[in-house]
């Protein structure tokens, strides 16, 4: 059976016609290296060199198979250098996953930049989607990792880095009379048209606020439920409502809105880097070690 070994000794001996010279170059002796060449004529069943007292030259089935060599040859050391590279995780494809408040935080454009930049053969795939999405593709192999918010809650068989937390807030219009207190109680909320989030968008959001509410015997009047954190931010600014939203940073939509601490509602979301620990990948452990790295340079990171 035809081996690597037996190519690179046949193209030792097509380059230089010579057996002696094709011996040195790979370091055997010429006996072994003519062994070698007579067992690969024997599998092919041609000879590929021809030889005489004038030297040593390709049959025309050693010309042909010089050329299929080579490919081979090439193609073989490009699977080796493609499997180091993988093992490093310097190639390879990566599914980064956010929704839509975790994908607009300066850490993942940063982050994203940096492992484009460091690691360019690796084919990174981007995708928006929610918590709940997020946490099925990850377990289904369908996502590498995924950045988000969360409320800390039973294990789901993820492995989390937490980089941030955020509290929620009421966001209203300026001009609304509750803007001119530098904190709302939950009561100050009693008889106040709310927007707010769909449960099917996040439930742990939306069952968080109902049970703070709840708590304290307060019904909200809800006017409007919203598909997504933006939309809410548009129908509060056309004055359909005030909403409860989480006051981490946002590309847009504050102007002409105030933003208060609520006094009454302890509930934080953790902004999260998520990822199934059971499956390996290299690529994924280079962007989590770049993660690590980022966070503790960036301000309000947090080390868990």
């Amino acid at each position: 059976m035809m081996d690597l070994r037996q190519i690179r000794y046949f193209l030792a001996v097509a380059d230089t016609l010579n057996f002696r010279r094709a011996a040195e170059r790979i370091a055997v002796s010429q006996p072994a290296l003519s062994q070698r060449i007579k067992a690969l004529e024997d599998d092919i069943g041609a000879p590929l060199f021809e030889r005489s007292s004038r030297g040593v030259a390709l049959t025309p089935a050693g010309e042909v198979f010089q050329r299929g060599a080579r490919k081979i040859l090439r193609e073989v050391e490009l699977a080796l250098s493609s499997a180091r590279l993988a093992d490093r995780g310097e190639s390879g494809d990566l599914t980064i996953a956010f929704n839509e408040i975790a994908g607009q935080q300066p850490l993942v454009g940063q982050c994203l930049g940096l492992f484009r930049a460091a690691f360019p053969n690796v084919a990174v795939q981007l995708s928006e989607m929610g918590m709940a999405a997020q946490e099925d593709a990850l377990l289904s192999g369908a996502v590498d990792i995924g950045f988000h918010y969360r409320v800390p809650g039973p294990a789901t068989g993820l492995a989390y880095r937490i980089l941030d937390e955020a509290a929620f807030m009421l966001v209203m219009p300026e001009g609304h009379a509750l803007a001119r207190k530098a904190a709302i109680s939950l009561e100050d909320l009693a008889n106040q048209p709310m927007v707010r989030l769909r449960r099917e968008i996040n439930a742990d959001t939306h069952d968080g606020i109902v049970q703070a509410f709840a708590t304290h015997r307060i019904r909200p009047r809800i006017l409007v439920e919203a598909s997504s954190d933006a939309a809410m931010l548009s129908l509060v600014s056309a004055g359909l409502g005030l909403a409860i939203v989480m006051g981490a940073q946002r590309r847009g939509g504050w102007e002409g809105l105030a933003l208060r601490p609520i006094e009454g509602l302890a509930m934080a979301k953790q902004f999260v880097l998520a990822w199934d620990a059971a499956k390996r990948s290299a690529p994924r452990d280079k962007f989590l070690a770049l993660v690590d790295r980022a966070a503790k340079m960036a301000p309000g990171g947090l080390e868990r």
